[in-house]
């Protein structure tokens, strides 16, 4: 039989391996789940962290752009993302008038034209109107208008001018010009 002796160290090997055992079944998954949770928080306030980061960024560069508000007016203005016929061509008249020109006649048959092509050439970003403008008056009030045309902030090429000779008694020259506004398409 085995004495009270023996049994006390037997007792006390058996309670320490099963406290191992335990430990090892129970304890050790928690603590690998945890170590795991943990690296999970820590990656995802890496990722909270990059946000903010990015954001700051994103406020830094909109306070930058704030301060050139005119300029990115300016660009708006010339480019502008609709095109409105009736504004650019009541432009064209104020001007012709201000220099004084007379306004005969706006074609605007280029502009349901060059439509179709737009439906095949969409990728461009820059889409171009194309008009024509009929005009009479002296050569220096043709040469202002010209100049309006050229300091004006919205974005108008001249493609043509023809013109013919005055009559004898008013002096008057007949100018025909082919025009091209220009818009952004988002």
């Amino acid at each position: 039989m085995l004495n009270s002796k023996k049994i006390i160290p037997l007792l006390l090997v058996g309670a320490f391996v099963l406290l191992l055992l335990a430990g090892y079944f129970l304890w050790w998954p928690k603590e690998q789940e945890f170590g795991n949770k943990k690296k999970e928080l820590e990656a995802k306030d890496q990722e909270i962290k990059g946000k903010q980061d990015y954001l700051s960024e994103l406020n830094s560069f909109s306070e930058k752009l704030s301060q050139y508000q005119a300029e990115i007016s300016k660009i708006n203005d010339a480019l502008p993302s609709e095109p409105s016929a009736a504004a650019l061509f009541n432009y064209i008249e104020k001007a012709s008038s201000e220099n004084g020109l007379i306004l005969e006649s706006i074609d605007v048959s280029q502009l349901y034209a060059s439509q179709e092509q737009k439906v095949e050439s969409s990728e461009e970003k820059i889409q171009k109107m194309p008009f024509s403008v009929s005009l009479t008056g002296s050569y220096s009030s043709f040469k202002n208008f010209l100049s309006a045309l050229y300091l004006n902030s919205r974005m108008i090429n001249v493609r043509s001018i023809s013109f013919s000779s005055p009559a004898e008694e008013d002096k008057l020259f007949n100018f025909n010009l082919e025009l091209e506004a220009q818009y952004f398409k988002p």
